[in-house]
């Protein structure tokens, strides 16, 4: 019924945004995935939109800024007991990047990390979406550094995890870091990914 919505986004919040479309304002439901995407609030944005509509909750609409992410979204509530909800914490939860390479590795460690989902909802997803990860093929994965040695980020990510820290947090923080910075060993990375989460912690 919809297959995007193009005007001035009015209104931004983490799960939600209004977009004016000559007049209209249109309330769509969008992950974190989305809004961190999203310009300020008065210029004019382009968004895909999902149409929705059951019983319960009448019509609904949410809202993605790239292909992907829809693509992803509509892949997760075919899968048996995951509705929107659930399909937007998971779009929040974890980067599309870490998310198929999760799916691909069979990584329900990092998928668990999601909230709402437990060992057997991970399980499920991984075996629901492997087969069908493989259509979003356009996507750059996050972790993939041209040029890079690949074996520096897989030590400092193996010694973040060591250090305790959370497998998601360390592969997201050196995604940051190796796209601002040149490293030439892994303890400057993992060095810099300490500081940086702990800047963070402490914000």
């Amino acid at each position: 019924m919809y297959s995007y919505l193009k005007g001035v986004l009015s209104e931004k919040y983490p799960t939600i945004i209004v977009v004016d479309c000559n007049g209209v304002g249109y309330e769509l439901f969008i992950p974190l995935s989305t809004y961190d995407k999203l310009p300020e609030t008065g210029k004019e944005v382009k968004i895909l939109v999902h149409y929705s509509f059951n019983e319960s909750d009448g019509v609904r609409l949410f809202g993605f800024y790239t292909d992907e992410e829809k693509l992803l979204f509509r892949q997760l509530i075919n899968i048996s007991k995951v509705g929107p909800k659930l399909a937007l914490s998971v779009l929040s939860g974890l980067s599309i990047a870490d998310l198929i390479r999760a799916v691909q590795m069979g990584d329900v460690d990092l998928i668990t990390t999601i909230h709402g989902i437990g060992k057997k909802s991970a399980e499920r997803l991984i075996i629901e979406l492997k087969d069908k990860v493989g259509d979003i093929n356009s996507i750059h994965l996050d972790g993939d550094y041209p040029g890079t040695d690949a074996e520096l980020v897989k030590d400092a990510e193996t010694a973040l995890l060591t250090l305790g820290y959370k497998r998601y947090d360390a592969r997201k923080i050196i995604s940051k870091l190796m796209k601002d910075n040149d490293f030439s060993t892994s303890e400057e990375i993992t060095k810099a990914a300490i500081r940086a989460l702990y800047k963070k912690r402490n914000i």
